[in-house]
């Protein structure tokens, strides 16, 4: 596995890097623009330097104008400094080279006589400047070796990026230091994580770090508190189901040895059916815990358009049959479509429950109306039966995981989950579930409604 580095790593090579660059940059920048300062200010020397000659020329010229063409003769200039050598000048009076500088040659230091210009003398670059005196008597070349130039802008240059040179590894160190203090929230945050317990799910502490890490932590912290949920949930699932399940489980076993026991073929039978019931209620009722495990794990991609009408008509028309070996009809009223964003397998489930719990809660020749109309944005489903209804007091406790009703109890039917599924796929799908006794109608029995947010169409945008 190829090694991962840090992030502190990361951010500061990418910091020295573009530090680096754009230390490059204004290193090149410097370069240039000292390299024509230089070159400004040298050719400004020259021609400083020239104006000077031209001006004594014309001064001997006036204090001796009857000899004019004897005011020079041929001699060399002395050097005064060791940067003199840099520069050479020659003074003509007409085509003889009259005064020059120790370090200039016998030849003209360049062909052009007015103004800067460059020359190549003796295999040597010069830079030139010429200019005549007023009568144009005698012309001053004043030059100097590009190469000595070179070596002062060179030199010039370098007192300049000095600096810059010293103070980049500086530089790199102070942003290595940065970068440490700026992660410090992170390797705090990291440092708490990794000592935590598995089983500890409280929030991560949120205080002092950088607004780019907060989200991170906001969402793990909503991860935390699902994952806590979840866990809660599971545990509270399995000592319910492990105490629910321990008296079938010594019911079947006291039919069981009453079987076994048994002296005639009668008690034998009756035994045997009796421990028959009591496996198809265990059956039923570990059905119905395995559909809750699964509902609690709902996901989103569980959820497509679906129709709420279609899917009563579906499972009333599976129930009817059921419904009337119990001698108990199931009348279903229902909009042309009712929308809703849900899971139509578990909307089934929803509406197979209410039926069953309120077929099995009827009489023989009563009525289990189911309605399912579209109110304002949301939709309702109503499953009203005509049973005994449950006492007013009892009413907060439908829907409690494996409680059942005095009544159930008595008919040993249910497993106390059924009303559980229902509130929960509820809540899943945003609604809720309202319980009321009919009695307020002067007729018996139970109303379950069911309201739900209204969904898009299938086929519409």
């Amino acid at each position: 596995m190829a090694r991962r580095t840090s992030l502190k790593f990361r951010i500061a090579l990418r910091a020295c890097l573009l530090v680096g660059l754009l230390w490059l940059g204004a290193a090149a920048v410097t370069w240039m623009e000292a390299r024509q300062e230089a070159e400004e200010l040298f050719d400004a020397h020259l021609v400083q330097a020239a104006s000077l000659l031209v001006a004594q020329t014309d001064l001997r010229i006036e204090h001796d104008d009857d000899h004019a063409d004897e005011v020079f003769e041929e001699s060399h200039a002395p050097s005064l400094h060791r940067y003199g050598r840099r520069v050479a000048f020659q003074v003509w009076a007409g085509r003889r080279l009259t005064l020059h500088s120790a370090n200039a040659p016998q030849l003209p230091l360049s062909a052009v006589e007015e103004g800067l210009s460059d020359s190549q003398v003796a295999g040597e670059r010069w830079r030139v400047y010429s200019a005549w005196n007023e009568r144009r008597q005698v012309l001053v070349q004043v030059g100097e070796r590009v190469s000595a130039r070179e070596d002062v802008t060179r030199a010039m240059a370098a007192g300049l990026l000095r600096p810059l040179l010293v103070a980049l590894p500086l530089l790199a160190l102070l942003i290595w230091w940065a970068v440490q203090q700026g992660v410090r929230p992170l390797d705090a945050l990291a440092g708490a994580v990794e000592g935590r317990a598995p089983d500890k799910l409280t929030p991560l502490p949120d205080q002092e770090l950088p607004a780019e890490v907060l989200p991170l932590v906001e969402r793990l912290n909503i991860l935390f508190a699902r994952v806590a949920t979840t866990f809660e949930r599971e545990r509270r699932f399995t000592a319910d189901a492990a105490h629910e399940l321990r008296t079938p489980l010594a019911g079947l076993r006291a039919q069981a040895q009453v079987a076994r026991a048994a002296g005639d073929d009668a008690s034998r039978q009756r035994a045997l059916d009796q421990l028959i019931a009591g496996c198809d209620r265990m059956a039923h009722a570990v059905e119905q815990m395995l559909v809750l495990a699964r509902v609690e794990n709902a996901r989103p991609e569980d959820f497509v358009p679906a129709d709420l009408a279609a899917v009563a008509r579906e499972v009333v028309a599976e129930r009817v049959p059921a419904a009337l070996d119990s001698e108990v009809s199931i009348e279903l009223e229902a909009d042309a479509a009712a929308p809703v964003h849900g899971n139509p397998v578990w909307l089934a489930m929803l509406v197979r429950n209410l039926v069953d719990n309120a077929v099995g809660h009827s009489a023989a020749g009563d009525l289990v109306r189911v309605t399912v109309r579209r109110e304002g944005d949301g939709l309702r489903l109503s499953v009203r039966d005509h049973g005994p209804g449950v006492p007013e007091d009892e009413l907060p406790r439908l829907g409690q995981r494996f409680w059942r009703s005095p009544e159930s109890l008595r008919r040993g039917a249910g497993s106390g989950l059924g009303l559980s599924i229902v509130m929960r796929i509820a809540e899943l799908h945003g609604g809720h579930v309202v319980f009321r006794n009919n009695d307020a109608d002067q007729e018996r029995g139970l109303t379950v409604e069911l309201a739900l947010p209204l969904g898009r169409e299938r086929g519409s945008r």
